[in-house]
């Protein structure tokens, strides 16, 4: 007995109907139960079970209780005791669980689960007060204090007409469950939007637009392009970039720029000279000129 199994009995004795429900069947589970009842013929007590009784009264209730009773040596005889002295904890214990009982409403409990805990809990201490609720007043005070959105599903449960408390009650929890379940669908998809695409389809579209002749982009939306080669647009660029007539307008050779020109200047002198003759003549040039130009070293 180092662990208590129950809540030992308070001072006040406030939970009376608890412990005392408890210790009757802690006694009876050790076959103990006659050393706190009225003697019975032909039942005889051994002194093992007097104490082994005497023990666990004492160990369950205040130690305020324990230095009080602490020469009543008869476990009958301090169960009467405490019986009488807190048995009128049902004149206290009754109005307080018929006010509870009265304003009881399923539609203040978040779910069935806890408003089955509550009405329980207030069942137990109006039978502890002998004024027990049959299963017929626990149905309608379900049925007539559910949610008014919910008159139609009162309608169904009516129309069943159950008998039973336990199964309404297990009938109104398997219906929360399956609201709780539709309500995750609706959320994981709302109504309207279209499903997400599969895995498998994904990657069919990559690869298909992979080979569909564009460039690939980069993280930064700019097209990638392989090591060592350049896109058509740069090569534009470059031949855009090279003058149409690469010749030498000093002595009119092609292998080389005016700059670079090392041509002697009466050469020179003779080139442009021919070029305004031609400019006179229409366009006539002089061969023996230009071949003469040509030949020049570079």
């Amino acid at each position: 007995m180092a662990t208590k199994e129950f809540e030992e009995l308070a001072l006040d004795g406030s939970n009376y109907p608890t412990w005392a429900s408890d210790i009757k069947i802690t006694l009876a589970s050790r076959g103990l139960l006659a050393t706190i009842e009225a003697a019975q013929a032909g039942v005889v007590l051994q002194d093992k079970q007097i104490y082994t009784a005497l023990a666990l009264l004492r160990f369950y209730i205040h130690k305020d209780l324990k230095a009080e009773y602490l020469m009543i040596e008869n476990p009958r005889e301090l169960w009467d005791t405490l019986k009488e002295r807190y048995e009128q904890q049902k004149e206290l214990i009754w109005p307080e669980a018929n006010h509870d009982w009265n304003h009881l409403r399923l539609q203040n409990f978040k779910s069935v689960a806890d408003y089955k805990h509550a009405i329980h809990k207030i069942c137990s201490k109006l039978k502890f007060c002998e004024q027990e609720s049959t299963d017929a007043d626990k149905i309608e005070k379900t049925l007539s204090t559910m949610l008014p959105s919910d008159r139609v599903l009162q309608q169904q449960y009516r129309a069943k007409n159950y008998q039973v408390y336990s199964r309404l009650i297990r009938t109104l929890t398997q219906a929360e469950k399956h609201d709780e379940l539709l309500l995750k669908n609706h959320h994981k998809r709302p109504v309207g939007s279209a499903p997400l695409p599969e895995v498998h389809n994904v990657q069919k579209n990559t690869q298909k637009n992979k080979f569909n002749g564009t460039t690939p982009k980069n993280k930064f939306g700019k097209r990638k392009h392989n090591k060592g080669q350049r896109p058509n647009s740069h090569k534009r660029k470059i031949d855009n970039a090279r003058p149409k007539n690469d010749k030498c307008h000093r002595c009119g050779d092609f292998s080389h720029f005016a700059k670079n020109c090392s041509a002697p200047k009466h050469l020179v002198a003779l080139y442009q000279k021919s070029l305004k003759e031609s400019k006179r003549s229409g366009g006539t040039r002089y061969e023996t000129l230009q071949s003469c130009i040509r030949g020049c070293p570079g």
